[in-house]
């Protein structure tokens, strides 16, 4: 997933390291924060595998921030784009990570056909079907199990029932996402009401 992060946000301009830390960071929120010690190696990684390379800084000297040290500029290769569509391409695999993943799928539709746009709108939505079974197997378990104290199966059920309920929401809003993709014939309309 951070793979794919990196690729994608230098798939249109070369970054530098400290560019990358800060987007993704405010890309996954502000209780996940990804740590140097995860994002350095991860592009050494890249970089011995060709997928990405250092280029020159060519801000000025002037332009420089803090004590003048030139940055580190990347640049995603030949072969590290070909790695990206393939990313791309590939199912998510189901876990707690699931939403993050897509989001960053999402958000590089601009890169990808618009037949790969359908498709990993349609995994999405599977996903949430299947989380939606699931919440529905828990609130039926927990209305049926009469070990569960009563005040304990009342919250728990609270629970259950609003996370169903996001569940639902998100649903129905690729729905709508899929629906828009469906019928415009040019990928995803940001102005449409609704969709964000």
């Amino acid at each position: 997933m951070n793979e794919l992060f990196i690729l994608g946000e230098l798939m249109n301009n070369p970054m530098h390291g400290y560019l990358l830390h800060q987007i993704l960071n405010g890309a996954i929120g502000p209780t996940r924060k990804i740590s140097w010690g995860v994002l350095y190696p991860l592009i050494h990684s890249l970089l011995a595998d060709g997928l990405i390379e250092q280029v020159p800084d060519e801000q000025p000297e002037g332009a420089r921030q803090g004590r003048g040290k030139k940055k580190i500029m990347y640049s995603i290769t030949e072969e590290g784009r070909m790695r990206f569509f393939r990313l791309m391409e590939e199912p998510i695999p189901y876990s707690p990570d699931y939403e993050l993943h897509f989001y960053i799928k999402l958000k590089n539709f601009d890169l990808i056909s618009r037949e790969l746009q359908f498709l990993i709108l349609h995994q999405y939505k599977d996903y949430l079907r299947y989380e939606i079974r699931h919440e529905e197997e828990r609130i039926e378990y927990v209305n049926k199990d009469e070990r569960i104290p009563d005040g304990e199966q009342q919250y728990i059920l609270i629970f259950f029932r609003h996370r169903l309920e996001k569940l639902r929401f998100d649903e129905e809003w690729v729905l709508q996402l899929i629906n828009s993709h469906r019928t415009n014939g040019e990928g995803l309309e940001r102005s449409e009401p609704g969709i964000v």
